[in-house]
């Protein structure tokens, strides 16, 4: 088959996030089942929005990437993306899989039969992560024109019970509703079995404001009041005007000894570095399903995460992690303090959780997607 992948961001060169993480791997899975996988998208970072390589074509484990010019107008995360069509038409695909609630879906769904391909559309819940007033006030515009495409998309792939039934309720037919549990586990990680917890706690992922890591930085303060040696891990990319606010926190708080801001981690090094800690902290304010919960679990991290989005979908409170309420930075530090405490716990939540997240398996997701893509080609 012939694949056309459109996302805004990629991650070569490196524009690290959940809905890139999602693109890359299966891109990459997708082309070593000898399937011709284009990514069309930008050469932009996602946390910084500043361009990161030049424009043009490359091939990075036997993906072709387009990286085309945006728009210069921005609607938070959304851009245009110019040459779209050309570039299509170029590629001549027989599915084109496009990520994300933008601009990019509604011209999709206009040129379709014109350039005579299926459509699979992946929206990954944008009514989750609102980061900017622009994207709250033309969410309800976005909703309305999605109404009126749907028609002409061929499948929707939700990830979530969540996601399936903000789709319902926007008039998307059931039978054009896949769920398909993005994101995945890649499989080195089930096999990541040498631990040796010699730090407390990790969070890994974007440093954004979203994350809550200043709500994580606050509650640190209450749990060093108990463990004064405290070993903690940020690691991540980072929006450096909220890298540095946090940085201050650790001052004001005296906790910078015990904090380490330790930059993005590459996808082979996830597992040195989740194995050497004891409790996986996800303190999101406003979140889906973030792919380091699930990536911890397969590690056997326990996890301390926030009740919002899907999270409660992937981490059952008392069984496979703790649920705390979002911006209370007392239930947060309560948590952690009970599971540092309690090593039996921690294991019970471990091994309760490595049983469950074999659902999120990636290679059977992608065989998934690989069966729906084959009833529109075959």
């Amino acid at each position: 088959m012939r694949i056309a992948i459109v996302a805004p961001y990629y991650p070569w060169p490196p524009s690290i996030g959940g809905v890139e993480t999602i693109v890359r791997t299966t891109a990459m899975e997708l082309a070593k089942r000898g399937h011709e996988v284009h990514v069309i998208t930008t050469p932009f970072d996602v946390v910084t929005m500043r361009q990161v390589s030049p424009y043009g074509k490359e091939e990075k484990d036997g993906v072709i990437i387009h990286k085309l010019k945006p728009g210069s107008i921005r609607i938070g995360y959304a851009r245009l993306i110019h040459g779209l069509k050309e570039t299509i038409r170029k590629i001549s695909p027989d599915i084109v899989h496009e990520h994300n609630l933008h601009p990019h879906l509604f011209q999709l769904a206009k040129w379709k039969k014109d350039l005579k391909y299926k459509l699979i559309a992946q929206p990954h819940y944008p009514v989750i992560e609102l980061d900017f007033l622009i994207q709250k006030i033309l969410k309800p515009v976005a909703e309305l024109g999605l109404r009126y495409i749907n028609k002409d998309v061929d499948k929707f792939i939700a990830h979530t019970n969540l996601e399936r039934e903000w789709l319902l309720s926007l008039d998307v037919p059931e039978n054009k509703i896949e769920i398909i549990r993005f994101p995945g586990v890649p499989p080195p990680l089930f096999s990541c079995v040498d631990r040796n917890p010699a730090k407390d706690i990790i969070y890994l992922g974007r440093i954004v404001e979203r994350k809550g890591l200043h709500v994580l930085l606050r509650a640190l303060y209450f749990v060093k009041q108990t463990y004064k040696d405290i070993k903690v891990t940020i690691a991540g990319p980072a929006d450096p005007l909220y890298l540095s606010k946090l940085k201050t926190l650790t001052n004001n708080y005296g906790i910078s000894a015990n904090v380490s801001f330790t930059g993005p981690i590459a996808e082979e090094k996830k597992c040195a570095i989740l194995a050497t800690h004891k409790v996986f902290v996800q303190p999101s304010l406003k979140d889906y399903t973030p792919v380091t919960i699930l990536e911890a679990q397969a590690v056997g991290l326990p996890v301390v995460a926030t009740k919002v989005g899907a999270i409660p979908e992937i981490v059952e409170h008392g069984k496979t992690g703790i649920l705390v309420n979002p911006n209370d930075e007392k239930g947060l530090a309560d948590a952690i303090t009970l599971l540092l405490a309690n090593e039996d716990l921690r294991q019970s939540l471990s091994n309760n959780a490595k049983r469950e997240v074999v659902k999120f398996d990636f290679i059977k997701l992608i065989d998934r997607l690989e069966d729906l893509y084959k009833m529109f080609t075959s």
